[in-house]
């Protein structure tokens, strides 16, 4: 395998999983190998991202960059490595369409929350493809492991709302991107000093 594609999904695919998308592949811009893009269960087919989306992106520095809405089909779940829904609901539809693919098909929230635990047990030296599946193996492993109420897996949707739930719903997303994307990148390397006392 050459690369590892992350497919995150919502239902217009022009708020949540727009945002999604943009956010973790700024997030893993070091990591071009892992691939991130996105779709709804009831797409908008080739609409543009939702304005306040576009904008909620852009007052923290990402371009939604000519995004084009995408109808979820079941050849996209089955090219994922990993899929990231924006709800429950969301991840039934997903799995609806590929019962197979249950063991790498996470809510955004919930995938976040166990990758914070399947992480520490990965090999600090892995990186890539490689690394990223390692940690989606783990994360399916600690399914259960951590009870929160069920509501806590949804991002809600802002669809129609004024800007500040816009803001709000972009930033629970990007709480989440930050943790999975401190389980996909590997740890930064600490340099140890020389013998002479100059740090490597």
């Amino acid at each position: 395998m050459t690369d590892f594609g992350i497919l995150v999904v919502c239902t217009g695919n022009i708020a949540r999983s727009a945002m999604g998308e943009r956010l973790l592949s700024t997030a893993l811009a070091a990591q071009p190998d892992l691939r991130v893009t996105s779709a709804g269960t009831w797409g908008h087919e080739g609409s543009p991202m939702e304005r306040n989306a576009a904008a909620a992106l852009a007052e923290v520095g990402i371009d939604e960059g000519g995004f084009r809405a995408r109808e979820l089909t079941p050849a996209m779940i089955r090219d994922a490595s990993l899929v990231l829904t924006a709800t429950r609901e969301h991840r039934v539809a997903v799995l609806g369409h590929e019962p197979a693919a249950l063991r790498r098909t996470f809510t955004v929230r919930e995938f976040a929350r166990l990758a914070a635990i399947a992480r520490n047990g990965l090999s600090p030296d892995g990186s890539g493809p490689a690394r990223a599946q390692a940690l989606v193996r783990a994360a399916a492993s600690a399914r259960g492991s951590v009870r929160v109420p069920p509501e806590d897996d949804d991002v809600r949707d802002p669809y129609g709302s004024p800007m500040p739930v816009y803001r709000r719903c972009r930033d629970e997303i990007a709480t989440a991107v930050t943790g999975i994307a401190a389980g996909l990148l590997p740890p930064p390397r600490v340099s140890e000093p020389d013998p002479k006392g100059t740090a490597t």
